[in-house]
């Protein structure tokens, strides 16, 4: 059943980074949910996609370092070494993200459990953008799959054993003083399965005969899990270069806890960070666990990687679990503050197993039928038989991305490798690149003013600071009227601070006509040279970028082009420009 443009809009601002013109009225022409049920069916080509992009651009740039300077001067032995770092991992990202266009659904929900199950590279994982993109492969093999499988695999991907700590975890030696690190065991319950307190299936707390809140777990259950995981080691020690301190044999040796080796060259840029952590058996501890009040009980006996399967799968199964991963997804992609019945839906399609395809088809078709959120807002407005209204902040990542990918931004060498920098260091957002493991903005974020009072929560105004918004607004105007777009790098560095890694300056990488990204606007431009049709250039985008149009914005869109209305590329502009601050576009509704 064909859908009209706007509602269309409105859920492919949920289901993809971005949509352009004609994916908008392919969708709306094909119908919403046939386009979905297409989109569920797909299969990654590779279970290492962002991997094996990420090491074919590092190489190629790996390849042009040491034909200029030599390997001897890139090896880490008394220099600043070459090595991936996270940049490599960004061109991949943006890369895939502005050309690949049969996985929107699957990049979506990739980026969304990248929000979740958190590793970022503001920590020393910047040193391995390989592994990096071995981890994001993850969550895009398991977009569609089972939280299961997904959470065992983040839980034993080195990338996560180094960033919460579980990696090289041995189990207690009360002798040596040796006891658990109970870092990961903390995380894995309260961030990535069970949440803080007992939920019921519709999202609301459970409560006690005092009418608190009751723990989902304390710090015995802490310290209990934390005995699954130990015994974890890399499981081969890997450099870049050999030099005097690395031989080419050492590549491929299996890490051991005592063999000999210093704990600093136990993890990046030192050991192969895309194959999975294995088990030492006789640092795991293989006694009989039980926690959870007994809702997660291990019998003993058990070698390492099974025992922490089953672990995984008591977590996932546990009643807390589905409600909570049900109303982050809700978060992520449609609404803050969803109602009990929609988490309720959505905890249902997730069950004991964790369906992430059920989930998130759950996700995106309740909202088609019914009212997202309980408490009705007074912008909200009649569409047919349901009510809209605003719902959440796009985050500054969707704002852009949903830009880049509306006006088709390209360059003519075919290299879309953005760093990234530019756009977390205004933004304060990046893909994997959160400040802590809570990622960046509390759940239960909630600016001062009407949306607190009335007892809503808005995460991403987190970032909404007075230094972010007006760094939005500027990059906006550099964007549409300057011209200067997120920077791409294909050069090596130009400077001898640079020598080890890509081309970083601004006016050199903008100055590189091939690789400087540009908008598509050549069919906008076409509508706006006749006065006569601006009108509907103005439906059209705002419908594109908004899903909706809305009369005061155009009179003051046009408002804006009065005085350069004959110049058609001054009007598209403006058109875009003023579109892309307006609360109309920033919000997102449903």
């Amino acid at each position: 059943m064909k859908n009209t443009l706007d509602s269309t809009s409105r859920f492919l601002m949920q289901a993809t980074l971005g949509a352009d013109q004609k994916l908008l009225e392919t969708v709306s022409n094909q119908g919403i949910e046939p386009w979905l049920s297409d989109q569920l069916k797909h299969k990654p080509g590779s279970t290492r996609v962002f991997e094996k992009s990420t090491r074919a651009i590092w190489q190629d740039f790996r390849k042009r370092l040491v034909a200029t300077h030599g390997a001897r001067a890139l090896d880490g032995d008394g220099n600043n070494p070459a090595l991936p770092y996270k940049w490599y991992f960004h061109m991949a990202w943006w890369d895939h993200t502005l050309s690949s266009k049969d996985d929107l659904l699957r990049q979506r929900m990739a980026q969304a459990l990248g929000e979740i199950l958190v590793i970022s590279d503001q920590s020393s994982l910047e040193l391995d953008s390989i592994g990096f993109a071995s981890y994001y492969d993850l969550l895009y093999k398991h977009a569609f799959g089972s939280y299961v499988d997904l959470l065992y695999d983040v839980s034993m991907h080195p990338m996560m054993g180094i960033y919460l700590s579980h990696m090289h975890n041995q189990k207690a030696n009360k002798r040596k003083n040796i006891h658990p690190d109970e870092n990961y065991a903390r995380e894995i319950m309260q961030l990535f399965s069970i949440g803080l307190f007992e939920l019921n299936q519709d999202g609301s707390e459970k409560l006690d005969a005092k009418g608190k809140p009751i723990p989902t777990y304390d710090n015995r259950d802490i310290k209990e899990l934390a005995r699954v995981f130990t015994g974890l080691l890399p499981a081969a020690y890997e450099y870049e270069w050999t030099n005097g301190f690395w031989e080419q044999s050492y590549n491929g040796y299996q890490v051991g806890f005592d063999d000999g080796i210093e704990k600093a060259y136990k993890t990046v840029p030192f050991i192969d960070a895309t194959k999975p952590m294995v088990v030492d058996e006789d640092y795991h501890d293989r006694r009989s666990k039980s926690l959870l009040n007994g809702r997660l009980t291990l019998p003993g006996g058990q070698k390492g990687p099974a025992e922490i399967r089953v672990a995984v799968e008591q977590l996932v199964a546990h009643p807390s679990t589905a409600p909570f991963i049900a109303r982050n997804l809700i978060n992520r992609l449609v609404t803050s503050n969803p109602s009990p019945d929609y988490i309720r839906t959505v905890s249902k399609a997730f069950g004991p197993t964790g369906d992430l395809k059920a989930t998130l088809e759950a996700v995106l078709t309740y909202p088609l039928a019914n009212e997202v959120s309980d408490k009705r807002l007074p912008t909200a407005r009649k569409v047919k038989d349901k009510m809209v209204q605003s719902q959440k902040l796009k985050s500054p990542l969707h704002r852009v991305t949903q830009l880049l990918l509306a006006f088709n931004a390209q360059n003519t060498s075919g290299k879309l490798w953005l760093l990234g920098d530019d756009l977390q260091e205004e933004l304060q957002m990046h893909p994997m690149s959160a400040p802590t493991v809570f990622n960046f903005y509390k759940p239960d974020f909630a600016p001062h003013g009407p949306l607190q009072n009335a007892g809503l929560v808005a995460p991403e105004f987190e970032l909404h600071t007075s230094a972010t918004s007006v760094a939005y607004v500027n990059q906006m105007y550099y964007w549409f009227f300057g011209g200067f777009l997120p920077l791409v790098s294909t050069q090596i560095g130009s400077g001898a601070e640079q020598k080890m890694v890509m081309e970083m300056y601004p006016d050199t990488l903008w100055a590189q006509k091939n690789d400087a990204l540009r908008f598509d606007l050549k069919a906008e431009i076409a509508s706006a040279k006749s006065a006569a049709t601006r009108d509907a250039l103005i439906d059209q985008m705002s419908i594109l970028l908004t899903g909706r149009t809305s009369q005061k914005a155009k009179a003051r869109i046009k408002a804006a082009f009065a005085q350069f209305s004959g110049n058609p590329d001054w009007v598209v502009q403006t058109i875009a420009f003023m579109i892309a601050v307006s609360p109309e576009f920033t919000v997102q509704e449903a």
